[in-house]
């Protein structure tokens, strides 16, 4: 079904534009259905002396009844309709006679034209080829079979078009007479169709005069005793019904004005006016396309209007037998202004594209004109997607009114059809009927039948079904139904005009939308129903979506016009289905789903999956009721609900909500864990009696919903994520993990009674409580992480939260289902979310190592060949953090790669160095080891690194059996290595203080024990002694020291055997890099303080009875001497490295303090500060200048002649 291209299109009869070189070739310009048909306003002509009453021929008075009457009296019940809305309804109203039918059955409408009318006035129809002629009474088909008489058709050059066709109305006793026009102006008459039943050879036959350039255009009964024809020339004619020796015939002569005298002519026009008079060359005439008949006048003439090109003629109809053209105006330039005017930017502004055509003329009362136009549409690219190509015509009725003279367009209304090239129905050039004394006007095309309002902004229409089926003609009365004659079958519409004239212009055309799509529901699936039903082409998007939803809401809210009362609710439920399913499919056929918005898709969507949802959920209740159950937890959900909403007064509240709340399927979903837990509380039964039915609700409804979803993504267009889908609301979320947590502890707590896995009831539930709960969450991230959602406050913050907590409930999950005997449940939900994390724990909950007695050893392999990288980064980051290198580093050398890009885009330089050392990279795993080796804070650790370190560096340069450019990686080695010593050495020092002691200690004794043998000086000292005792525990732990420390253990323990301890503090000094330059000052001045303080100086320097020779040996004992002995002999001696006593008063200062202990207190910096105050007193106090210059002599001689021994 094509929507925006209900027929093809029209046969152009008229061009705004003709080229005047040579004449056009002779051509059909009117439609295949045939010619106007005559105007219920017709009556006889009346000759002078005669009364209105009395007919020129006594025979053929006529019947002034409309056929309609008879049946309008039928009653309604049991009429086959084929639409029904507010304003329109279509009925079957008779059939076809058979000879008819057999012709029909097999006609090609565009091979093979056709042509049609229904006479209201006479109560007969016709159908008309280029052979043969059929007329039938089509009131007599109510009753049985009618009878047909079948005419042969007057012979044409090319056989090309069926003839122009007119119906003499005569009194009800005769049958009426016949009239044929061909397109070269021969013309058949037969007095009485009843002679068809005979063959219909008995005819008169005339010629209309025309030349042989010239075609008729119209045949149109003025009354019963007068016919206007028109030509391809612009030339109108008149057709007289006389009689003459008991025998009638038909005269024509061609309009010519009146003489200024009155003649004979005037009174014997028979005679005087014959087709022979010539025409009178009016200006601008040419085509004429349409007649309609005008009203009549006082002296018993009538007006005759006609559109000839894009002028508009009004003519006099004399009864006298004279004509008089009264107005003559061209009105081409007053529609164009009149469509932009009214339909603004759908009418392009360029006059040369608008390709105006007149196409049909009727008359509206007194004055008023009402023409069908069209034109050519402005390209819409939406169209051109949809139909292949470009509109090609829009079609619209103007009603136009005459002001001295002058053409006024007082409105213009949109008619409901388009046509294009690619239309599939017969061509025919459209025609206007007025029904409802004007108010309503009918346009027949090909294949659809459009209505118009005259007041309102209404636009109905009927559009046929078959693609070998088209209309052939329409019978309109004023007050009554109309006719619609189609190839198929003769229809009866009736209009409502108090339903026409209430339309609601804001909310009219979404109404007319969902009136389309209701009919399409109720109606398309009849067999013998020759309608379809399009949507308008011409419709803007916001009505379509409006009207869509209101159906679809309809549907959901069982609105009894459009779902049939049933007690059977399954039955009920399915009809509602269909319903929506029909809807869709209509839309889709309807090719509009581009115009529709996601927003409105999704509730589309939403709606029908709400609608399964609650089907699938009645079927699983409805087998529940046949067990007789004592107790249900839908009902008690469902009553809580309905009562909440103030609807709890229906007498069966569960199939109220399933008849009228459908769409609250997701607010009834959220009730149900509470009615579980209340129904336990209120029976005092475990809980674990009624989970069963909770679960089974929840997950029937939710899992239809996500199936049906799913399946209908492509029908309905959907692009995910959904927008606020109903079925991961908060609270949905929200019930469905509770109910999954109350299943988990049920289950358990019976379990731990017996060892044998449940299989039953609401055990086997948990799986897919699981994959429900982990569906719902992924919904919601999926929605609040969409571009629509952004836009939303708190939407973002919200998908934060919610997505933490998706990654603390996933592992908790996985490990409820591994351990209640569903593992194959959680790896499929791991590896559905693409949870790599949860897929590396999950395989790793058994044995780990060796590899090969992992029960999921396979599936680790099958995992890293089908998720490759992904899975791969978090299986070795789970080695990494378990502690399972043995297994990382135990794989097939196949996975050799994924390891190296792991560390490549995970670098982890404590592991990595031992994938590089076993592939050889010795240069990289000493580098990575040196590096590591000074971030380490444990000493064997340390120890280890760069034992190894050093090993690969060395076995780096045997293999490149070069020496290195730089020592620099070596010199570090050794210097990191003799770091290490120093710990080595302090640690045998301090462990072998606690052996001298007896009996087991704890670490805080052993260091307290340390404390009192090793430290001394630090008693008056408690913010220094807290720091000794710390690094102390730290070493005694395995701890690696910083230097920083490492300088202050060697400097505040007494070191009275082990003086050189200082040196080695300075050392470490002297090659750090990594502090800032104060801080490295800072630690020399206090390593020279507490080396000049070190010794009782006020002895040493006692000199009475002191020899020079004791005197030096005393200063050889001292910690000064053996440190200067280290110091001068150094080639780099940083600034610091030998600092003088005055320099070493300078105590490190708070900031210093606080850099490098920064979570110290206040008060611990300044009980520091108060230490490092003392060990300044005590330097201040001793005066060492004299003394230092002294000592360093003497040291400075002594490794200078140790050097020349």
């Amino acid at each position: 079904m094509a929507t925006f291209s209900p027929s093809p299109a029209p046969r152009r009869t008229l061009r705004s534009k003709i080229s005047t070189v040579s004449p056009p070739p002779p051509r059909r310009t009117r439609n295949a259905t045939g010619a106007r048909v005559a105007s219920r306003f017709a009556t006889p002509v009346q000759l002078h002396g005669h009364s209105d009453h009395e007919s020129v021929l006594p025979a053929m008075d006529v019947d002034d009844g409309s056929v309609f009457n008879e049946r309008q009296n039928l009653r309604e019940t049991g009429e086959s309709f084929y639409a029904h809305s507010d304003q329109i309804s279509a009925s079957f109203y008779a059939s076809l006679p058979v000879e008819l039918k057999r012709v029909l059955k097999n006609a090609d409408f565009f091979r093979d034209p056709y042509t049609g009318d229904i006479d209201t006035l006479t109560g007969f129809a016709l159908v008309a080829s280029v052979q043969t002629c059929f007329v039938w009474q089509h009131a007599q088909a109510l009753k049985g079979t009618p009878t047909c008489y079948i005419f042969s058709c007057p012979p044409q050059p090319y056989q090309s078009q069926p003839p122009f066709h007119a119906l003499i109305p005569h009194n009800t006793l005769r049958e009426p007479g016949l009239i044929l026009l061909s397109l070269d102006g021969t013309i058949r008459f037969w007095d009485s169709i009843g002679i068809g039943l005979a063959g219909g050879d008995h005819y008169t036959t005339t010629q209309l005069g025309i030349n042989s350039d010239e075609s008729v255009t119209n045949l149109l009964r003025s009354d019963a005793q007068t016919y206007i024809a028109s030509t391809t020339a612009g030339n109108l004619f008149r057709l007289t019904l006389t009689a003459s020796g008991g025998k009638h015939h038909l005269i024509s002569h061609a309009f010519a004005r009146p003489s200024q005298t009155l003649s004979l002519s005037r009174l014997l026009p028979s005679i005087f006016s014959s087709g022979s008079t010539p025409t009178i060359p009016y200006s601008h005439s040419k085509n004429v396309s349409a007649i309609a008949l005008g009203p009549k006048t006082g002296t018993g003439g009538r007006e005759i209007w006609a559109i000839v090109d894009t002028r508009l003629q009004r003519w006099l109809l004399s009864s006298e037998g004279w004509e008089q053209l009264l107005l003559d105006g061209d009105v081409s330039g007053t529609l164009t202004a009149a469509a932009r005017k009214f339909f603004g930017a759908r009418v392009d502004a360029d006059d040369q594209k608008i390709d105006l055509e007149l196409l049909d003329l009727a008359v509206d009362g007194s004055a008023g004109l009402v023409m069908l136009i069209s034109y050519a549409a402005v390209e819409d690219v939406m169209s051109m997607v949809l139909d292949g190509k470009s509109l090609r015509r829009v079609y619209a009725l103007a009603y136009l009114s005459v002001h001295d003279s002058t053409f006024q367009v007082d409105n213009m209304r949109s008619v409901p059809y388009q046509s294009s090239l690619s239309n599939s129905a017969a061509p025919m050039h459209p025609r206007i009927k007025l029904t409802l004394d004007g108010a309503v006007a009918s346009v027949q095309f090909g294949d659809t039948i459009a209505f118009c309002s005259r007041e309102v902004d209404y636009r109905g229409r009927l559009e046929l079904k078959s693609a070998t089926d088209r209309t052939l003609g329409v019978g309109a009365q004023d007050d009554g139904p109309i006719l619609v004659l189609t190839a198929s079958t003769m229809m009866k519409v009736t209009l409502d005009l108090g339903a026409i004239l209430a339309y609601e212009i804001g909310n009219g055309d979404a109404k007319l939308v969902k009136s389309a799509m209701t009919q399409a529901i109720l109606f398309s699936g009849l067999p013998d129903n020759p309608l379809q039903f399009s949507l308008p082409p011409d419709l803007d998007e916001e009505s379509l979506m409006r009207g869509a939803e209101q159906l679809s809401q309809a549907v959901l809210e069982s609105d009894p016009d459009i779902i049939h009362k049933n007690h059977d609710l399954g039955a009920q439920l399915t009809e509602r289905k269909e319903r929506l399913g029909w809807l869709i499919r209509y839309i889709n056929d309807n090719a509009v789903l581009a115009k529709i918005s996601q927003h409105c898709r999704q509730k589309l969507a939403t709606d029908a999956e709400k609608l399964f949802a609650c089907y699938q959920l009645w079927v699983r209740h409805n087998d529940l009721l046949a067990t007789n159950p004592t107790h249900s937890i839908l009902n008690d959900a469902v009553h809580t609900f309905m009562q909440g909403i103030n609807e709890g007064h229906h007498e069966d509240v569960i199939r109220a909500f399933f008849r009228f709340r459908v769409a609250d399927i997701g607010r009834l979903i959220s009730k149900i864990g509470a009615a579980a837990t209340q129904a336990a509380g209120l029976s005092r039964r475990n809980i674990i009696e009624f989970l069963p039915e909770a679960n089974r609700i929840v997950l029937t409804a939710l899992n239809s919903a996500f199936d049906y979803r799913d399946y209908n993504l492509q029908v309905y267009g959907i692009e995910l994520p959904m927008i606020q889908p109903w079925s991961s609301k908060p609270a949905v979320i929200d019930v469905v993990l509770g109910l999954f947590d109350t299943t988990t502890k049920a289950i358990e707590a019976a379990s731990s009674t017996h060892a044998a896995k449940d299989e039953s009831e609401p055990s086997t539930q948990l799986p897919d409580l699981a994959t429900v709960l982990f569906a719902c969450i992924q919904e919601r991230l999926d929605w609040l992480g969409s571009s629509v959602a952004r836009s939303e406050p708190g939407a973002q913050r919200d998908r934060e939260e919610l997505n933490k907590k998706f990654d603390m409930l996933r592992p908790e999950v996985f490990e409820t289902l591994r351990r209640n005997g569903y593992a194959n449940t959680a790896f499929s939900l791991a590896e559905k979310y693409r949870d790599f994390t949860g897929l590396a724990s999950l395989c790793h909950k058994d044995t780990v190592y060796p590899p090969e007695s992992n029960p999921n050893t396979l599936r680790i392999q099958a995992y890293i060949e089908r998720f490759k990288e992904e899975f791969t980064t978090e299986l070795y980051r789970w080695y990494i953090q378990h502690g399972e290198l043995r297994c990382m580093f135990a794989q097939d050398d196949s996975h050799s790669l994924y390891i190296d890009k792991y560390f490549s885009e995970h670098p982890n330089n404590s592991v990595s160095w031992i994938n590089d050392l076993g592939k050889g990279r010795f240069a990289a795993v000493s580098t990575t080891l040196l590096k590591e080796a000074g971030h380490s804070h444990n000493l064997e650790t340390k120890h280890f690194m760069l034992s190894v370190g050093k090993l690969a560096h060395l076995a780096q340069l045997h293999e490149s059996n070069t020496p290195a450019p730089d020592n620099s990686i070596l010199d570090g080695f050794h210097d990191d290595l003799d770091f290490v010593s120093v710990h080595e050495a302090l640690l045998q020092e301090f462990k072998s203080v606690p052996e001298a002691a007896r009996g087991r200690q704890t670490l805080d004794s052993q260091i307290d024990t340390i404390l009192k043998a090793t430290a001394t000086g630090l008693r008056e000292k408690p913010a220094l002694r807290n720091i000794f005792k710390e690094l102390v525990r730290g070493l005694l732990q395995g701890r690696a020291l910083c230097i920083e420390d490492a300088v202050d253990v060697l400097t505040l323990k007494d070191n009275n055997s082990s003086v050189e301890d200082f040196a080695t503090a300075l050392h470490l000094l002297a090659r750090v890099q990594s502090l800032p330059e104060a801080r490295v000052a800072s630690a020399f001045r206090t390593v020279w303080r507490r080396i000049y303080i070190h010794d009782d100086w006020d002895t040493i320097r006692k000199t009475a009875n002191v020899s020079d020779a004791e005197l030096n040996a005393r200063f050889r004992s001292t910690a000064l001497y053996n440190t200067l002995c280290a110091v001068v002999t150094r080639d780099y001696q940083p600034i610091g490295y030998e600092t003088s006593p005055d320099e070493a008063l300078i105590t490190p200062s708070v900031t210093e303090i606080t850099s490098r202990w920064p979570g110290f207190t206040q008060e611990q910096v300044e009980a520091l500060v108060q230490d490092y105050n003392l060990e300044c007193d005590r330097l201040g106090e001793l005066d060492l200048n004299d003394v230092v210059h002294r000592v360093r002599e003497l040291a400075v001689n002594d490794v200078e002649w140790k050097s020349d021994v």
